[in-house]
């Protein structure tokens, strides 16, 4: 992320909030490689203002610095502008504060189990200067949890509006001082189903407020999990007396021979009966009956019996720490099983914005 800081700043006489910014901006916490943002400023036109020959010698270096690294990047980008011009896409230095010191939030309809899909995306695309990974662990980047799909708008309206105080002191709008993206689960059981209604009514909001969101192409964030880690766990447990394991060593039996269609819209927890399944997914599950359907139905079964509590060995708590805890999910093989271009290109959004 980088930070223009517009030479009429130095010009002002607000030399308090200069410094608030720059000790936002340059933070670095310890073992980090990374400062929260990037600076860049017109050295020729603000090295010799009053406001910046105030400034201590250590702010001096770091902006001068910041704004040297830019001439040698591939390709630079500003993704705020700090003036007092009073326009739509600039910041003073009072919004910028406020803007700022704000994480940047991803939305997720269960961010506590979510989130571990997403780390992995982070974790294993990022290749340069880990500067996302360090946004994660220094908490610069934080999750939201919406709890399902039908309270996203209202927690985005609660966190837009936080800033009321702020738009009507600037008179401007809250919605100029969020800064995040929605990532959502399709929930789509076969390929060619349209978007649900919610999810309409949602892109529309998220449309009128410029909200950037991804709404993922398989049916639920598990079904990207690497094949091999499934193949993985179920050599484990292979010999396992458990009535789940043994449960979910068939289940995985069945789930090898699914084609990758069946894969990407199976329901983890558990198909419908037959009977009760639309007809575009009867159609799609149709050579798996009637011999390994009753295993779809019932679902993975799988579990952590190492967990301490009872509640984190089940499946959906458990299943989404795999991304993160695999040693064989990385990049290759998130690829492999996501069969397109869409986690580079949800990493490459929330790079953007970041």
């Amino acid at each position: 992320m980088r930070i223009e800081i517009k030479d009429d700043i130095f010009n002002s006489n607000d030399f308090t909030n200069l410094t608030h910014l720059i000790r936002i901006v340059f933070q670095r916490p310890s073992k980090s490689i990374n400062t929260k943002a990037k600076v860049f400023i017109d050295l020729d036109k603000c090295t010799n203002t009053v406001l910046y020959n105030r400034l201590d010698s250590i702010d001096r270096e770091l902006l001068e610095a910041s704004t040297k690294e830019y001439f040698y990047e591939s390709s630079p980008c500003i993704n705020y502008i700090v003036s007092n011009n009073n326009s739509k896409e600039s910041y003073n230095l009072e919004e910028a504060i406020e803007l700022l010191k704000e994480p940047f939030w991803i939305l997720l309809e269960n961010s506590k189990n979510d989130q571990e899909f997403i780390k992995s995306i982070i974790f294993h695309f990022e290749v340069d200067n880990e500067y996302l990974k360090e946004c994660l662990k220094n908490r610069w980047i934080q999750f939201d949890n919406a709890g399902g799909c039908g309270n996203v708008k209202n927690l985005l309206t609660h966190r837009i509006n936080s800033f009321e105080n702020l738009a009507v002191s600037q008179g401007s709008l809250p919605r100029k001082y969020y800064r995040g993206m929605v990532i959502l689960d399709s929930d789509r059981e076969f390929s060619t189903q349209s978007t649900k209604q919610d999810y309409e009514k949602l892109i529309e909001y998220f449309t009128k407020y410029n909200i950037p969101f991804h709404i993922l192409e398989k049916r639920a964030m598990e079904n990207y999990m690497p094949d091999e880690v499934l193949f993985d766990i179920q050599r484990e447990k292979s010999n396992s007396k458990n009535p789940d394991d043994k449960k979910f060593v068939r289940w995985v039996n069945v789930y090898r021979h699914l084609s990758n269609m069946q894969k990407d819209f199976l329901k983890y927890d558990g198909l419908d009966s037959f009977e009760k399944l639309k007809p575009e997914v009867k159609n799609l599950y149709q050579n798996q009956v009637p011999s390994n359907f009753s295993l779809l139905v019932s679902g993975i079964s799988y579990r952590d019996h190492n967990a301490l509590e009872d509640d984190e060995k089940r499946f959906k708590n458990a299943f989404p720490k795999l991304f993160t805890q695999s040693p064989l999910v990385n990049k290759a093989s998130l690829k492999a099983r996501s069969g397109t271009d869409e986690l580079d290109r949800i990493f490459n959004k929330i790079n953007q914005l970041l």
